[in-house]
């Protein structure tokens, strides 16, 4: 059990982990299931791993490097074992004026297809993790003279 230890304490320590992400490493390898809990109780402890300031690095992260909406950072929390609360909660603690300037960001940089191709501008946006009705009277306002 030590030397998962030391190597999980080197792999949490370049960045912020989940318990969802240290399962998944170690699991692969064949670890029993009681090893992998008292690895987690243990980085824990130590303060090496933190769901709270994973959480909050994910959807800082997400928002400011990669452009996602509230959706998107909602089901990425989601595939990493947190509950809808969870993931709900941490995107409610981001201005809603942050996701709607991203927004506008955002189509400002698609302003040159969207004569043309406004559905794919919506479906890009869509993807990106936006409400459609939050687009929609966006994408209005970019189009208006």
């Amino acid at each position: 059990m030590e030397e998962w230890m030391e190597k999980m304490r080197r792999w949490c320590s370049i960045q912020e982990r989940c318990t969802f992400d240290v399962k998944r490493k170690l699991h692969p390898h064949g670890v029993p299931e009681s090893t992998v809990n008292q690895v987690i109780d243990a980085l824990v402890a130590e303060n090496f791993l933190s769901n709270a300031r994973f959480l909050e690095s994910y959807v800082r992260a997400h928002v400011e490097y990669k452009g996602w909406g509230p959706r998107r950072i909602i089901q990425g929390l989601r595939q990493k074992g947190f509950s809808g609360t969870q993931a709900e909660s941490s995107v409610a603690d981001v201005p809603q004026s942050r996701f709607r300037d991203l927004l506008a960001e955002l189509i400002e940089r698609r302003s040159k297809d969207l004569p043309e191709n406004r559905e794919r501008v919506i479906r890009f946006l869509l993807n990106r993790g936006f409400h459609v009705n939050e687009i929609l009277r966006m994408l209005e306002e970019a189009e208006a003279p």
